[in-house]
């Protein structure tokens, strides 16, 4: 097939340039003198009164341009390269192609009228992952695909197609044609779409083809701003400015901010006006200097608060994420605005709590304002009676999630010790909604609520007292303890090992010894009867977090610890071993690695007398087979047994492994792209069409028994004052553990250079024979470095 592309191709652009007219004429510039003639061929029924347009035919050619971009064989059709200067240029018909996008990308005349219908339908297609697909999606999809595979071309073609297009756009207006707006809107929508390497370009020292947005401004932006009429096309002039404005003059941005600001509140305007002020605004928030908007910070903020209630549920999150924008600009003005704040964004809450994506934006947003230490209280005073009693009177299970979830955004964003009244006006109802409650997301929202209660204010948990005297600790205690019962499913209690290692992090100093012991037993009987990896990678991280701090007395501890014929030890080293590369997480699994590190460096016999699982043995019955699970299950895989001393160097080499080349990679990737448009590769300059001479080129390659009380009353010291294997980046615990910060390269490196050369547990004769042929090369590479 690849053979033939290229004829493919030119068939194909012929019926693009051919179609082109008649849908203008059949689908967009709906009353012209062609319309009806032009309908009629391009959209037929069959017998049964069923009509098919040609918008499934154009839309397949779009995709297949798409996948044809990424074509080594196809490029030098897009894009030619200057033999003096290297510089790549489109050829005539990439740039006939993006004009004839341009045509493709206006708004038709049945978008319109759904959007007269409907204004959601309008703020579902404005968005990047709208779910209604059309030739005009396609079309941005394939400008993306070409930005992606000519990213130093295609602006030279968009240049281009613009200037013709601005040209016709004037024409037309300067003969009050109509339609003059279609045409600056779509050129404005495809620039739009590809803003950011619109920004990229402007800010680099590229020569000739570079948009000119002062013109681009002047011809098409400001005669659509200024246009009242065509509300699609002057609501359109407000989201380019916003998408566009890092590049822009700061007087022009500054202008265009201001006109948003007071669009958003203007209840005369077309609502399409209003809506796409709305998205500009969060575009402006997000993007420009705060300076520059701080001055309408106030505006913005009371202009969404009075829009979004106007919102239906399918619309209101995109005044909802400008508001977030908003309140981030400056802290000062959006804490003297908190009580406009708290009424919208707990009362959009009210109306549709159980909707996953304007939660998940509320969620954000109460963060934010927990984060305020201005607003912080004011704000938890007005938004805990609502969220409190919704949680208590529902019996939705989504709505109680989300409420708790809502909880956990407070308490996350908040200060710690957490303000007064928290614990006491939340604690005892969550408690009592989580002890009587079987639904598995509420039981999970739960548990994050419980690990951040904890994080932020363990000393007033313990101190709490219910009306029979039993502490908070006590409760939240008895609670993991309900959640690891064999009884409970694992999908309920996937967050319940972040909770465990809060408390044992956070609590030690208010519980004793035997009690910190028996919840880690507790955790390991639940742990050896595990299914599914999910829920073993949730809970590995606690050992792994006890093991870097405290290594000997954690595997004391477990030793001690028998399930059936497995001590404690057996079992969360066969777990660990074999759900490894299940943990998630960037922190969570460099500390699961360093904890390796610290187990073998122990040289504990008790450590390497436990034996699991090692490489696979080859099935000959399966050779050269396909297996099926009958097979599978008659003649199963056959792994070698070895010491988990062993075990730990395999997976801590798969693991050094794996970031070096992660490394190389990224340093690949640098190299290429500080090299591009100077080595296209000229290996061949017969041009021939399937090698070609781009091998290199820039333009496309852009392409895991209890013990005694005396005994371990250590344990309160397990885990001092750090960790935690929660990977949010503004989790202060884990910010503050060395861990995060560690070159995990470095440290393997060091670690493995270490144990060679010391011969250390007896590596040479005890651990290297278990090794494969890759992993001793892999060994002998590092010790090299």
């Amino acid at each position: 097939m690849g053979a033939h592309n290229t004829s493919i191709l030119e068939a194909l652009w012929q019926q693009l340039k051919a179609l082109q007219e008649p849908y203008l004429h059949a689908f967009v510039y709906g009353e012209s003198e062609h319309s009806e003639s032009a309908t009629n061929m391009l959209v037929v029924c069959d017998d049964e009164g069923v009509s098919y347009s040609v918008d499934s035919f154009l839309i397949g050619v779009f995709e297949w341009l798409s996948k044809v971009s990424e074509s080594k064989s196809m490029r030098k059709l897009f894009a030619t390269r200057a033999e003096e200067t290297g510089a790549t240029a489109p050829t005539p018909l990439f740039n006939q192609l993006v004009a004839c996008l341009l045509s493709y990308a206006q708004i038709t005349t049945e978008m319109m009228d759904d959007w007269a219908d409907d204004m959601d339908l309008f703020v579902a297609d404005e968005d990047e992952d709208g779910y209604r697909f059309n030739v005009r999606v396609s079309a941005q999809e394939l400008l993306q695909a070409l930005d992606a595979a000519f990213s130093q071309t295609l602006p030279s073609a968009m240049h281009w197609a613009t200037q013709e297009y601005t040209k016709l756009a004037q024409r037309w207006r300067q003969q009050e044609n109509d339609n003059w707006w279609l045409v600056s809107e779509a050129i404005l929508w495809a620039i739009g779409t590809l803003s950011s390497s619109v920004i990229s370009e402007q800010e680099s020292d590229a020569p000739g083809g570079r948009l000119d947005l002062g013109v681009l401004f002047e011809n098409n932006v400001w005669p659509l701003a200024q246009c009242a009429t065509f509300p699609y096309g002057q609501g359109r002039s407000f989201i380019f400015a916003s998408s566009v404005c890092q590049a822009l003059p700061t007087s022009i941005a500054a202008a265009f901010a201001e006109a948003s600001s007071k669009a958003v509140a203007d209840t005369q305007l077309h609502p399409a006006v209003r809506l796409s002020a709305v998205r500009a605004t969060g575009n402006f928030c997000r993007l420009l200097p705060s300076e520059l908007v701080k001055s309408h910070q106030g505006t913005f903020i009371s202009g969404l608060a009075s829009v979004i209630p106007q919102l239906s549920e399918d619309s209101a999150h995109v005044a909802l994420d400008a508001l977030h924008a908003a309140l981030r600009v400056d802290q000062d003005i959006a804490a003297n605005m908190e009580p406009v704040i708290s009424q919208v964004v707990i009362g959009i809450w009210q109306r549709y709590p159980g909707d996953v994506l304007l939660t998940s934006i509320v969620i954000d947003i109460v963060e934010d304002m927990a984060r305020n230490k201005q607003a912080c209280e004011a704000f938890a005073q007005r938004a805990l009676p609502t969220i409190a009693a919704t949680i208590s009177q529902s019996s939705d299970g989504m709505v109680i999630s989300s409420g708790i979830d809502l909880l956990s955004g407070l308490i996350k964003g908040g200060p710690s010790p957490m303000p007064n009244g928290y614990t006491d006006a939340i604690f005892p109802l969550l408690m009592q909604i989580l002890s009587a409650s079987i639904d598995g997301e509420v039981l999970q929202s739960g548990q994050a609520c419980l690990k951040y209660f904890v994080q932020k204010d363990a000393e007033r948990i313990a101190q709490w007292r219910d009306d029979k005297g039993v502490s908070g600790l006590d409760l939240i205690i008895r609670f993991i303890g309900l959640m690891l019962s064999p009884d409970s499913s694992e999908s309920s209690a996937l967050f319940v090992g972040d909770l465990v290692a809060k408390v044992v992090q956070k609590c030690s100093s208010f519980i004793a010894g035997d009690v910190l012991a028996e919840l880690i037993r507790v955790v390991t009987a639940r742990l050896a009867t595990a299914l599914t990896a999910s829920f073993c990678s949730s809970l590995l991280p606690l050992y792994a977090q006890l093991i870097v701090r405290h290594p000997s007395e954690v595997i004391d501890l477990l030793d001690g610890m028998h399930f059936a014929d497995r001590t404690g030890l057996h079992v969360v080293l066969s777990a660990w071993f074999k759900n490894y590369l299940d943990v998630q997480g960037y922190y969570s699994r460099k500390v699961s690695a360093v904890a390796l590190t610290r187990l073998y460096a122990l040289g504990d016999p008790r450590i390497s007398d436990v034996v699991v699982q090692g490489d696979i043995v080859p099935n000959s019955a399966n050779k050269g087979k396909i297996v099926t699970r009958s097979m599978s299950r008659s003649n199963p895989d056959q792994y070698t047994q070895i010491p988990a001393a062993a075990k730990i160097v395999k997976l801590l080499l798969a693991e050094l492994e794996m970031d070096v080349e992660g490394a190389f990679a990224r340093q690949s990737a640098a190299a290429l792209g500080s090299a591009a448009g100077e080595d296209l590769g000229d290996d061949n300059g017969d041009g021939d069409e399937e090698e070609g001479d781009w091998e290199d080129d820039a333009d496309y390659d852009a392409m895991d028994e209890m013990a005694s009380a005396g005994k371990y009353a250590y344990l309160s010291d397990l885990m001092g004052d750090e960790g935690d294997f929660d990977d949010h980046d503004d989790d202060e615990d884990v910010l503050e553990d060395p861990i995060y910060s560690q070159d995990l390269n470095e440290h393997l490196g060091a670690f493995f250079s270490q144990v060679v050369c010391a011969d250390h547990a007896k590596f040479s004769s005890t651990i290297e024979p278990t090794l494969t042929t890759k992993e001793r090369e892999a060994l002998h590479r590092i010790c090299s470095r």
